[in-house]
C-alpha cells in the first residue's frame, strides 16, 4: 500500500484574476492569494480585509474578492490533513508581506500560471513548502521606518551585486549601526541575513528553471563562489543545491513533457519500407 501525499497536502485549484472584478473562490481548506498589482477587498467569513500590492492574503474556506481596476491577483487552494490543521490553528484570515517570504510570490505565480501542466507530486510538495513558509513567517508586516523600506527595496533590486551592510548603509547615507538597529527592530532580522535569504530564493528559482551551473548561479545571485553558495544554501534549507534541484525538477515532469528516444524506422509503414 503506497503513501498518498495528496491526502495530507495538495494544491487542488488555482486562479489568475486580472482587471476589476468580483470573484468568489469557493473551496474548503486553505486559500492563498498574491496581489501582483493594484489591490483588493476581501470578505472571508465576514472578516473584511483590504489587501495592497505585493501583499499575500491567507484565509480558509470560501472567500469573495473585489479586485481594483488594473489589479492582478494569482492564487491557489490547498487541501488535505496538514492544510486543515493549519487552518484550525490560524483561526482567521490574515495578510502578510512578501518581505518575510521573498520566494513565496514567485511560487504562487508559478503554480497559478502553469497549474494544468504540473505533476501531482510537484503540487503536493509545493503545498507543503508554502505552509511551512507561512508557519515560520509573520502576519501583517507593518514597516514604519523609511530607512528599512528603502533598505529592503535596495536589497531586492541589487541582491545580485556583492555588497555588504557597510555599503548598504553608505548608499542610504546612514551609519551601519543605525541601519542594523532599525532593520532588526522592524523585521526581526539583520539586513545581512535578509540579503542572504533573498539570494537563496533567487538561487532556488535558477536551480529549478534553468540548467545553469552552480558557478554561474553564484555569479548571478551575488555569492562569491559556488562553495560559499553551497554552504549558505545548506544552512538555510538543510539540503545541497543539487539535491534541491533534483528533488524539485524531478517532481515537475509529466509523461507528455518527456522527450522520447525512439527509432523513426519503427514508425514507418511496412508497405512504405518495401
Amino acid at each position: 500500500m503506497g503513501f498518498d501525499i495528496k491526502k495530507y497536502c495538495h494544491i487542488s485549484d488555482a486562479v489568475s484574476i486580472k482587471g476589476e472584478s468580483h470573484t468568489k473562490f469557493n473551496h474548503g481548506g486553505l486559500n492563498i492569494f498574491y496581489i501582483e498589482k493594484g489591490g483588493c477587498d476581501a470578505d472571508c467569513h465576514g472578516t473584511n480585509l483590504s489587501v495592497s500590492e505585493d501583499e499575500i492574503l491567507v484565509c480558509d474556506g470560501n472567500v469573495e474578492l473585489d479586485v481594483s481596476a488594473g489589479g492582478s491577483i494569482v492564487g491557489f487552494n490547498i487541501n488535505g490533513i496538514i492544510a486543515e490543521r493549519y487552518c484550525k490553528d490560524i483561526e482567521t484570515a490574515f495578510v502578510t508581506d512578501s518581505i518575510f517570504a521573498p520566494y513565496l510570490p514567485r511560487q504562487i505565480k508559478q503554480v497559478a500560471d502553469n497549474y494544468d501542466s504540473l505533476s501531482e507530486i510537484y503540487l503536493s510538495n509545493t503545498a507543503f513548502e508554502v505552509i511551512n513558509t507561512l508557519s515560520h513567517g509573520e502576519k501583517k508586516a507593518v514597516i514604519g521606518s523609511r530607512v528599512v523600506v528603502s533598505a529592503i527595496k535596495m536589497i531586492k533590486a541589487n541582491y545580485m551585486e556583492m555588497f555588504g551592510v557597510e555599503e548598504m548603509a553608505l548608499r542610504l547615507d546612514i551609519s551601519k549601526s543605525h541601519l542594523v538597529r532599525e532593520f532588526f527592530k522592524h523585521t526581526g532580522t539583520t539586513p545581512g541575513k535578509y540579503l542572504v535569504s533573498v539570494r537563496i530564493d533567487a538561487v532556488k528559482y535558477l536551480l529549478t528553471n534553468t540548467s545553469l551551473s552552480l558557478t554561474e548561479i553564484a555569479m548571478q545571485t551575488g555569492f562569491s563562489g559556488d562553495n560559499y553558495l553551497c554552504k549558505a544554501f545548506k544552512k538555510a534549507t538543510g539540503e545541497t543545491p543539487m539535491s534541491y534541484r533534483q528533488r524539485v525538477v524531478a517532481s515537475q515532469y509529466l509523461p507528455n513533457q518527456l522527450t522520447l528516444q525512439i527509432e523513426p524506422e519503427l514508425y514507418i509503414d511496412s508497405e512504405v519500407k518495401k
